[in-house]
């Protein structure tokens, strides 16, 4: 069993290592401020780990108020089976941003090992079609630049991913690849790759849980994410839960917003939630900030053997 826990850690150390390297390309994966809420949508190892069925819905609406800003929509659903020991999941994301739409669909898979009676290690592989469209004739770049006329791509392309995730009742760390696949949409439509064409991403994550007292917990998380060459984002977040029903907190991107967020449990099964971004970088002057709205569902009837731990995550 040591030796497992020992090669998990390996594992994620290499992955992280993974961060440090490669070409220079822009941030292209959706954005979530309240990523500890969706980890299913970026890590495939999150599928199944919660104690019910869940279902999200997500809106994003990035950089109110510019041209072209980018607009996420995401619906997720994942479960676990065979008592806990696995996880299925489904996920469907339109995200555009300026003359680029990309839809996806993908599912995801997770098996779970014991390393200890309260660690667990959850290894994950997602496998999806994803429908690549960028239309350049949509910028407004004047009359007579002709090199953006007609210049349309579209492309349907299979791709796959896969994630570690390690996990308590106190904390979690994971680490993920959603694309394996680099797209390049420069074909014979397209002599601007460096607009079109999508890049690996790699994230690191983290969180643990404190209890202050019987009616106040606090739970400090972080999500790194880097493609490669590019300065890695890093998103730093602290969040306390009241009376286990509300979830107030802040969000510091390193170099680019805070956000606040809110989110408040109706019931043991349903929770909605609310971040508001406030650009701090030279956007500032182009923008009146972000919003994003979840809500979450957990079928607690579904499962016949339910655990009885609370999860935070």
């Amino acid at each position: 069993m040591k030796r497992l826990y020992k090669n998990t850690l390996v594992v994620l150390g290499m992955m992280l290592l993974l961060l440090c390297s490669g070409k220079v390309s822009a941030q292209q994966e959706p954005l979530y401020t309240q990523y500890m809420f969706n980890t299913v949508s970026v890590n495939p190892a999150y599928a199944g780990t919660r104690n019910a069925m869940n279902v999200l819905l997500l809106s994003r609406m990035q950089w109110t108020g510019m041209d072209g800003a980018p607009r996420t929509y995401d619906f997720t659903m994942h479960t676990p089976l065979n008592n806990y020991k696995m996880g299925l999941g489904l996920s469907v994301v339109s995200d555009s941003h300026g003359p680029v739409n990309n839809y996806y669909v993908n599912v995801n898979y997770a098996y779970r090992v014991s390393l200890s009676e309260s660690l667990t290690l959850s290894m994950g592989i997602k496998g999806g079609i994803y429908n690549y469209y960028v239309n350049l004739t949509d910028l407004n770049v004047g009359d007579n630049d002709v090199a953006f006329m007609d210049n349309v791509e579209q492309r349907f392309q299979p791709n796959a991913g896969l994630g570690l995730y390690m996990y308590s009742d106190k904390f979690y760390v994971g680490a993920s690849v959603p694309k394996l696949i680099q797209t390049e949409l420069s074909g014979e439509q397209s002599s601007y790759g460096s607009i079109s064409d999508l890049r690996q991403h790699f994230f690191l994550m983290g969180g643990y849980i404190f209890d202050l007292n019987q009616d106040l917990k606090f739970k400090p998380s972080l999500i790194t994410k880097v493609v490669s060459g590019a300065p890695p984002s890093t998103d730093i977040t602290g969040q306390f839960l009241i009376k286990d029903t509300y979830w107030l907190g802040a969000t510091y991107r390193i170099g680019d917003a805070v956000a606040l967020i809110g989110n408040i449990k109706l019931n043991k099964q349903l929770m909605i939630g609310y971040s508001y971004d406030f650009t701090v970088s030279e956007l500032n002057n182009y923008n009146n900030g972000s919003h994003e709205i979840i809500v979450s569902y957990d079928f607690d009837g579904f499962l016949k053997n339910k655990v009885k731990s609370p999860r935070y995550f």
